[in-house]
């Protein structure tokens, strides 16, 4: 007698939806199942971390066991023509080892704007019309399907995340070239963006390889050579107008860079101003 193969995840459900009338889902206590939903057209509410957000289309949705589900589909009626304008959405359901052991071992968010990635879609119908289907291989192949789509999304997910996090880092950075010369904190440049401060410097430290801090006093310096060389300003004035709280300070991080204190320095390479005084 032959022993029963177990395999490592199951696809419970799978499907694609139009929607042309309203629905809701409520799974207040919790799944009892992994969710995958990914928006294709039109958009709809649905709970994330604890509030109603909207989903447009190219969001992908992610639920473990556990956590609450609620869902709002809402289709419009088009202004100019009257007709009703669907909402679409791949949809699927897993469960198994395998599922809990890629899930417990991420830190997926729930909701993630993918896009439309060709792979995924590709497989996400070859999911779903396998699912349909009654062959001798059927939980085998869908095994292998569930595990190659979780492992795609989560590719796409980090693809995602570090094209997003770029983009905040030059944010970032952006705003240091635009206020360098005012008070600033760690606090105060990371609440910029609306993230915390270990997340900033994560994130700018991943695209220039410096710190949040250390990018902020070479910004400092680089406006206060300008001033040392070119203007006429005392150096405490230099100091004060550049950003730095701390004359002392401006003076040793100088000495560091340029390798002479701000005075010798402008002293040695400064312009002189008075120069062509004895001409008139």
């Amino acid at each position: 007698m032959t022993k029963a193969v177990q395999y490592g995840s199951s696809v419970i459900y799978a499907n694609y939806f139009t929607h042309t009338k309203p629905h809701s889902v409520k799974y207040k206590d919790g799944l009892n199942f992994y969710l995958f939903r990914l928006q294709a057209e039109g958009t709809c509410r649905a709970l994330v971390a604890g509030k109603y957000e909207t989903i447009i289309p190219g969001d992908l949705l992610i639920y473990s066991p556990d956590q609450p589900y609620e869902l709002d589909v809402q289709p419009r009626t088009s202004p100019a023509s009257g007709a009703i304008q669907p909402v679409r959405d791949y949809f699927m359901t897993g469960k198994g080892e395998w599922l809990d052991s890629w899930w417990n071992n991420k830190d997926l968010p729930t909701k993630t704007n993918i896009g439309f990635d060709d792979t995924v879609i590709t497989l996400w119908k070859h999911l779903i019309s396998e699912k349909k289907k009654v062959t001798q291989h059927q939980e085998e192949i869908m095994d292998y399907l569930l595990r190659t789509l979780c492992l795609t999304l989560e590719q796409a997910i980090q693809i995602n995340q570090r094209s997003k996090g770029a983009d905040i880092a030059y944010k970032l950075k952006q705003y240091i070239d635009n206020h360098a010369h005012e008070p600033l904190s760690l606090e105060k440049i990371s609440a910029s963006v609306g993230l915390s401060v270990s997340r900033c410097s994560y994130l700018f430290k991943s695209a220039f390889g410096g710190s949040l801090f250390a990018y902020c006093i070479d910004v400092r310096l680089n406006l206060a050579e300008q001033q040392v060389l070119y203007s006429n300003l005392a150096l405490e004035q230099v100091a004060d107008k550049t950003g730095f709280q701390s004359y002392a300070h401006f003076c040793r991080v100088f000495r560091e860079r340029y390798g002479h204190p701000p005075g010798e320095y402008r002293r040695k390479f400064g312009f002189r101003f008075n120069q062509y005084e004895d001409l008139d």
